[in-house]
């Protein structure tokens, strides 16, 4: 399959890293608009526009959402062009062949991801450009499930959940400790036991703390503690959040 890759980000440079490697896969071109014209120590085409000769299969746009739409408007109506947004919709599309790739994950520079079972959701408008997607998974070894657009925005919010601000209260935790001379490694066993344990146990199942046993003294006290006022704004909500979501 000849892929032309449009994007240069985060997540464009860990596509690239996993289509580069693949043995069933011919990256034709990486569009990377700050860069001048070479070739990358793989032996791909790094452009700095989109070149139409390079003829290929499918033009996955890992973009920021805003950008999606221009690009698309400005690549030929009868290409196959696919994104790779979780939270917009196959609709913001011009071309007629017409799809989305979204990896289920988070990426992050300096950070080397085997896309080995990684979940990754597509949709598109025909069986064939669907199965071709199924292939361009299995190229990476990815694991492809079929969902729509709003079945996926759903998930991205659900993602930025269970992702963008569970990292928040990482970052205020490593806050609290930086303070107090404390390793903020000495909370990742617990940080994995709370993921891990969701293999087995549904959410609400998992839920544990002093929210949870109603044990007002220790929430009393951690709140004396904390001196972010947003940040003890966060911790009241979550724990009336918590309370009655088991009082159901």
């Amino acid at each position: 399959m000849k892929i032309t890759l449009i994007g240069s980000g985060k997540l464009g440079t860990h596509l690239y890293k996993a289509f580069s490697t693949s043995t069933k896969i011919e990256l034709v071109q990486w569009v990377n608009r700050s860069s001048k014209e070479h070739k990358t120590n793989e032996g791909v085409l790094l452009n700095n526009q989109w070149n139409p000769k390079l003829k290929s299969d499918l033009i996955l746009l890992a973009v920021s959402d805003k950008s999606i739409r221009s690009i698309s408007e400005s690549l030929p109506k009868d290409s196959f062009v696919v994104h790779t947004s979780g939270g917009i919709s196959i609709d913001v599309l011009s071309q007629k062949r017409r799809g989305v790739f979204y990896p289920i994950q988070t990426f992050s520079e300096g950070r080397s991801l085997d896309f080995s079972n990684l979940p990754i959701g597509i949709e598109t408008e025909n069986s064939l450009d669907l199965e071709n997607l199924h292939q361009l998974a299995n190229s990476i070894n990815a694991s492809a499930k079929e969902i729509n657009s709003e079945q996926r925005q759903q998930l991205h919010l659900a993602a930025v959940l269970v992702n963008n601000f569970t990292n928040h209260l990482f970052v205020e935790a490593a806050k609290i400790c930086e303070e107090k001379q404390i390793n903020f490694k000495l909370l990742l066993p617990l940080m994995r036991e709370t993921v891990e344990k969701l293999n087995t146990l549904e959410p609400q199942k998992a839920q544990t703390g002093p929210a949870l046993r109603r044990d007002q003294k220790t929430i009393d006290y951690h709140l004396k503690l904390i001196k972010n006022p947003q940040l003890k704004k966060i911790y009241t909500l979550f724990t009336s959040a918590i309370q009655k979501n088991n009082d159901q």
